[in-house]
């Protein structure tokens, strides 16, 4: 199964900004399908000559994610609630406990990128644990019920 951290090796790994995330964060869009690898400017540049190709042939592979959560763009506000509720982000992330945002550094399950929450590292989602118990608190904290759970 295709990883985020296998679609990193493809991307420049510089967090430069230039797409409003980091590096990691975006591997975790792609691998979501929520972003295309042509969405990274920094790939155009003639140094990394083939890194889309490469990057689209891996996705064309692998199968999506079917497990998870889908966020409706239509629908999120970009409040930020579900980034404040997630338990992973509560248990990992130092900035969240505290009642902050997390950092570009930090390693999370959403960002608000643009106005919007996204999913950028899916994999990091207690859902996903077999033996874990099934959270559910950012759909069920999500004012506009952006959020669906698979």
């Amino acid at each position: 199964m295709l990883t985020a951290p296998e679609l990193l090796e493809f991307l420049p790994q510089t967090d430069c900004g230039q797409c409003g995330m980091t590096c990691a964060d975006f591997a975790g869009l792609l691998l979501a399908r929520d972003l295309s690898p042509a969405d990274c400017p920094v790939l155009h540049e003639p140094e990394y000559a083939g890194f889309i190709e490469a990057l689209e042939e891996l996705l064309a592979t692998a199968p999506a994610a079917g497990r998870g959560m889908a966020i409706d763009p239509a629908r999120c506000i970009g409040c930020g609630i579900c980034v404040a509720m997630c338990e992973h982000h509560l248990a990992q992330v130092p900035e969240a406990r505290a009642g902050r945002g997390p950092g570009l550094g930090d390693r999370v399950i959403f960002r608000v990128v643009n106005g919007q929450v996204v999913v950028v590292n899916q994999e990091l989602c207690v859902r996903l644990l077999q033996a874990a118990e099934k959270c559910s608190k950012c759909a069920e904290h999500c004012p506009t019920e952006a959020i669906t759970l698979r």
